[in-house]
């Protein structure tokens, strides 16, 4: 496979662009493979980007080596509307993933929640979101597809999907390494082998390592934001039979790491849930002088009366004579924390795909999957060496997945369709460990959820221009949850205090009871789509669909909670572990697709509405955060991506997304969220465009050069538009790389720079449990890249 005549096979691009002043013509050029359409597997069969009547960009993987993207979170950066963050949540896992499209997504990573965009690796669901932010080796294209999917991929896509497909053996000899370094001490090597084994028997192997220091540093030594991964792969293809093919695939991941690199900036001295539930800082300064047993610590200051002084809270002035106390003074510099802090993920993936073609009308896949998840993380969420939000998280996850594809075509090809059927079933635990400044007690518990679709789609063909799609999904789910959530110490005990004095505050009392809850789900999501082939290059389509993402329960529980710790007459104990319901959309879109005359010009573009109905928005009850479905939302936007290349060797690519959601109806005394504000994580516009030039050098090869920009406005981190942990203000991004690439297409060396301009901007924010503090993780900053590539 040769650089040149891939690179750009699946970079799609949408916006306007002006082209006036861009050089040379479009007219068609030896280069004009980049503009190569791609095939696109979104509607479950293979079709090409511009025929299809769905919103969708698709990038080779070629391409997004060219731009230099290692992980499947980089691609937010040129892809409209996407929003794909590594997320650390509470729990403190560095690979978690947090992915929303056109405003809708989730970023919570318990298992008892489900993500609202849906990620998949060769037609296999990636049900959770640690582990998924996904290193790229060996990847034949990337399809990020917007809006509800409800009828072909079913539940948790109401806001899209992502899907991944990975390069299939071949059956002649050839393989690719590179190597590459960089800013704090980068490090990424990727190689991939691809060989026959028979004349009927094809295999491949790939590899990938990730390594860089991490750009938060603690007093301690440990720097956070760190990265050491490794993934492997192997691959074995079989043509069985002349209409039978099987593929067989194994991939690993190792992920160990110090944490994410938050920053703590802000202390908060108040609940607004419960004014007479204060958060853990201040109850930790109320005790500072004194040890949990009531002994004064060494250093303990008292007035004439004996009453010990309390620690100076910002903004007052501080007391830094008095030991224990929790203050600005851990704002700033460098992390404080002592706390355990690391990130540690094992994956383990097996895929078995069989492609039958019983005839020209009729063809059967199936693909079973079967993955494994393994995950310890922890961090020290004061910032500090006192103890008062410290946690471990421990998960591990198992899932058997069968999916049955039936496609076919009838009166002469007019009608396609396929019938589809789907099992999904989930098995795990997540334990949190927790130690806060009262207590120290242990959080989760058991999950099991299975899955059973069966789906139908059919495109029917009026006339060679007129077409009408019509889908249906049919869900039947169950999950259950069984917590087993227990004190281990209260430090405060015999205080006084009413809720460190309850009964089930003591050592070994229980925060839920120890039973299983179970809720069941049943949906049918459709889809309705007619599209209309208005001229040879250009096609316009208009699509109702509906979604769903499935409810679940509140694990992370602590008191006093909403529901009462003793049911009331008539009410069974299990009633009080907290549940929550679907969420559900509703969508409008009017797309077109417009490939020029001569090719080397395309425009795609769509409008969407959205009716968004039961949104689940995590309500903080006193201490912990429960789930709830509290709101009604309308979100409207669009998407325009467009490319264009002269036969002067120029290229030129703009994507635009713009979102406008806003709540319609919300429980504000429930959610203390105002129906004014906005949604989290989500930049109103978000723009990119890059200008590329390639320069001939005869048989010295050639010279690429590459500028990317790209833009988002501000955005929140949560539902309350908290100001300490937004992106205030809109920033924008550089990168430029200029590479060598011989003559034969077989070395290339690329020297980049990210971030150009050095900008210092938002990626998340936290509040931090029992609103006791705010914490912020910022980009790198400036890097600069080596990579050296060579294919045989």
């Amino acid at each position: 496979m040769r650089y040149r005549t891939r690179i750009f096979s699946g970079l799609t691009l949408t916006s306007a662009i002006t082209l006036a002043g861009f050089p040379g013509t479009l007219v068609a050029a030896d280069n004009e493979w980049l503009m190569e359409e791609i095939t696109v597997t979104a509607r479950k069969r293979e079709e090409g980007l511009q025929e299809a009547p769905i919103s969708v960009s698709a990038y080779s993987g070629d391409g997004l080596e060219y731009r230099g993207v290692s992980n499947i979170s980089e691609i937010a950066a040129f892809a409209p509307n996407l929003v794909f963050q590594n997320n650390p949540s509470f729990g403190g896992a560095s690979n978690t993933a947090a992915i929303y499209i056109r405003g809708i997504g989730q970023k919570e990573f318990l298992p008892t929640t489900e993500p609202g965009v849906g990620l998949y690796v060769d037609g296999v669901y990636i049900a959770r979101s640690v582990g998924a932010i996904l290193e790229l080796v060996d990847i034949e294209r990337i399809e990020v597809l917007r809006g509800p999917q409800g009828t072909l991929y079913g539940r948790n896509t109401i806001g899209g999907a992502i899907n991944i497909t990975t390069r299939k053996p071949e059956d002649e000899f050839s393989g690719k390494f590179q190597v590459a370094g960089g800013t704090d001490s980068y490090v990424n090597l990727l190689g991939s082998v691809n060989f026959g084994m028979t004349d009927k028997l094809f295999a491949s192997a790939s590899f990938a390592l990730s390594q860089q220091d991490g750009y938060v540093d603690r007093l301690d030594g440990v720097d956070l934001g760190d990265d050491d991964t490794v993934t492997g792969r192997v691959a074995l293809r079989w043509l069985a039979l002349d209409n039978v093919e099987v593929n067989f695939s194994i991939d690993v991941t190792r992920d160990d790491e110090n944490g994410p690199p938050l920053n703590l900036v802000g202390i908060n001295l108040g609940n607004p849930v419960d004014p007479n539930t204060p958060p853990f800082a201040v109850i930790n300064n109320i005790f500072a002088n004194f040890d949990a047993t009531g002994v004064p610590l060494p250093g303990a200051q008292f007035d004439g009366a004996g009453n010990p002084i309390p620690c100076a809270i910002p903004p007052a002035p501080l007391n830094l004579n008095i030991p224990g106390c929790y203050d600005n003074r851990y704002i700033g510099g460098d992390n404080q924390g002592t706390a355990p802090a690391y990130s540690e993920t094992d994956i383990f993936g097996s895929n078995l795909t069989i492609d039958w073609v019983i005839s020209d009308s009729f063809s059967l896949k199936s693909i079973t999957a079967f993955r494994d998840l393994d995950s310890e993380f922890a961090r020290d969420g004061d910032h500090s060496p006192l103890t008062i939000s410290q946690f471990v998280d421990f998960m591990d996850q198992d899932q058997f997945t069968q999916e049955l594809q039936l496609l076919g075509n009838a009166a002469d090809n007019r009608l396609n369709w396929i019938l589809g059927a789907y099992y999904f079933d989930e098995s795990g635990n997540n334990v949190n460990l927790l130690d806060f400044t009262v207590s120290s007690f242990r959080s989760g518990g058991r999950f099991d959820n299975q899955s059973l679709a069966f789906y139908a789609q059919g495109t029917w063909d009026f006339t060679e221009a007129l077409s009408l799609t019509a889908g249906l999904r049919y869900t039947d789910e169950s999950k259950s949850f069984l917590p087993d959530q227990i004190i281990f110490v209260n430090k405060f005990a015999g205080t006084g205090h009413p809720q460190l004095d309850a009964p089930f505050m003591q050592a070994g009392g229980r925060i839920l009871p120890l039973l299983e809850k179970e809720i069941d789900i049943t949906e049918t999501t459709p889809l309705l789509t007619i599209s209309y082939q208005i001229n040879d290059g250009l096609m316009s389509y208009i699509t109702y669909s509906e979604g769903f993402k499935s409810g679940g329960f509140s694990q992370r529980v602590f008191p006093p909670i909403v529901v009462p710790f003793t049911a009331p007459p008539g009410t069974a104990d299990i009633d009080l572990i907290p549940t929550f319901d679907p969420e559900f959309v509703q969508v409008w879109e009017l797309g077109f697709k417009y490939t020029a005359p001569s090719g080397l010009f395309r425009v795609n573009g769509a409008l969407f509405h959205t009716e968004y109905d039961d949104l689940q928005i995590q309500v903080f009850t006193s201490v912990a955060p429960v789930t709830k479905n509290a709101a009604s939302a309308e979100i409207d936007g669009g998407e325009l991506e467009i490319k264009a290349l002269s036969d002067s060797g120029w290229f030129a690519e703009l994507a635009v997304g713009f979102v406008n959601a806003r709540y319609t109806d919300i429980d504000e005394a429930t959610t203390f969220v105002a129906s004014s504000n906005d949604f989290e994580r989500i930049s109103e516009w978000s723009i990119s465009g890059a200008i590329s030039k390639q320069i001939e050098l005869g048989n010295a090869g050639n010279i690429q050069a590459r500028l990317d920009w790209n833009y988002h406005s501000s955005f929140f981190n949560d539902t309350f538009n908290t100001p300490q942990i937004a992106q205030d203000s809109g920033y924008d991004v550089v990168n430029f790389s200029v590479a060598w690439q011989d003559r034969a297409d077989l070395w290339r060396i690329q020297l980049g720079v990210e971030n150009l301009s050095d900008s210092d901007h938002l990626v998340t924010g936290i509040i931090g449990d029992a609103f006791q503090s705010y914490e912020q993780m910022e980009n790198r900053g400036r890097e600069y890249k080596l990579r050296i590539g060579r294919r045989f």
